[in-house]
């Protein structure tokens, strides 16, 4: 007996030509038996998808671009009212390789019998937002320490500097099979529906940015298991506006990468999550927070990078105050 998978995704303005190949690859797979699309107010009719596909593709659409959090939340809330026994989260621009979905379900029922349907989930592997896996960086380096400020930690500064000389630099190779994650992204992760009714659904306030990594880590602060599958590959058919490749380091990220609004919502819901849930001492946090910050000031040398500091404090002082949901000097 194959599980009974239902994908969901979410989507908005013009992005049919991902979607459709999304769609069409993971209905490929035997055990997919629906696929559940939440419209953000796509600016293309997606109606012919119920068209081409029915009965396996059930469109939802909003009437405004509400965020990737009320999404998915939309998306999940339509999944688990189904008698789906397995949800697979999916960036609309993902798309599974080979035999990738296959190898989840099969690492996720050894998993499962081990630690409990409700405590585990894994996810798929994408290379480019997952750079330092594939550079088989340690896997204890990979992860933020708790209390850092926007994944910044003064102990890791040593091993930051040491990784740029030619003795430190990254060797490559084949990563590990599993890697453990305390967060991560939503695209990709499968889970049995039981984990998704114990931590519920996305919350909604935090729109667009680090809700996925407020979701997933409730499956590993409530005492589970999230870990990535390197052997399940996934094709980015978009890369993501934030991936390290494009600037050399995190400040000149947030500094020049990006909409003003992007930035808004990425800057002001880390900074709501790393105060609010990520610290574990405050003397810690608050030190990593004021070195990020000096630093951040000194790669702001031109106009351009010091108009879009302020709108990082703006973004970091709603964020740390609390002021969530859409924020309408920087609609979706």
């Amino acid at each position: 007996m194959h599980p009974k998978t239902t994908v969901v995704t979410v989507t908005y303005g013009n992005r049919l030509r991902y979607l459709e190949q999304l769609i069409t690859r993971t209905l490929a797979e035997r055990s997919v038996h629906q696929v559940i699309v939440v419209s953000n107010a796509a600016t293309v009719p997606l109606d012919g998808l119920e068209a081409r596909w029915p009965g396996q593709v059930k469109v939802i659409a909003l009437s405004e671009n509400t965020g990737s959090a009320n999404g998915y939340a939309e998306a999940l809330d339509a999944a688990l009212a189904s008698d789906t026994s397995h949800i697979w989260m999916m960036d609309d621009d993902n798309a599974p390789l080979g035999d990738a979905l296959n190898i989840l379900h099969r690492q996720l029922d050894q998993l499962g019998r081990q630690y409990g349907n409700d405590k585990v989930a894994v996810l798929g592997y994408r290379p480019t937002q997952q750079a330092d896996i594939a550079q088989c960086i340690p896997t204890r380096m990979i992860t933020q320490p708790r209390s850092s400020y926007f994944g910044f930690h003064v102990a890791r500064i040593p091993y930051k500097i040491w990784r740029r000389t030619p003795w430190g630099r990254p060797r490559g190779g084949a990563p590990a099979a599993l890697v453990e994650l305390p967060f991560a992204p939503y695209g990709g992760m499968l889970a049995h529906r039981s984990l998704y009714e114990r931590i519920g659904l996305p919350l909604r306030e935090l729109v667009l940015y680090s809700d996925d990594t407020e979701y997933t880590y409730r499956i590993t602060q409530g005492g589970g298991k999230l870990f990535m599958v390197t052997g399940a590959e996934l094709e980015e058919l978009e890369h993501s506006w934030n991936i390290k490749e494009n600037t050399s380091n995190v400040y000149q990220n947030y500094l020049k990468a990006g909409s003003d609004f992007r930035a808004y919502y990425a800057a002001r819901n880390q900074a709501w999550f790393d105060k609010n849930v990520w610290a574990s001492s405050r003397p810690m946090y608050r030190l990593n927070r004021y070195v990020f910050h000096t630093l951040l000031k000194l790669f702001a040398r031109d106009d351009q990078s010091r108009q879009r500091l302020a709108l990082i404090r703006r973004a970091v002082a709603d964020g740390e105050t609390g002021a969530l949901g859409i924020n309408r000097s920087y609609p979706l």
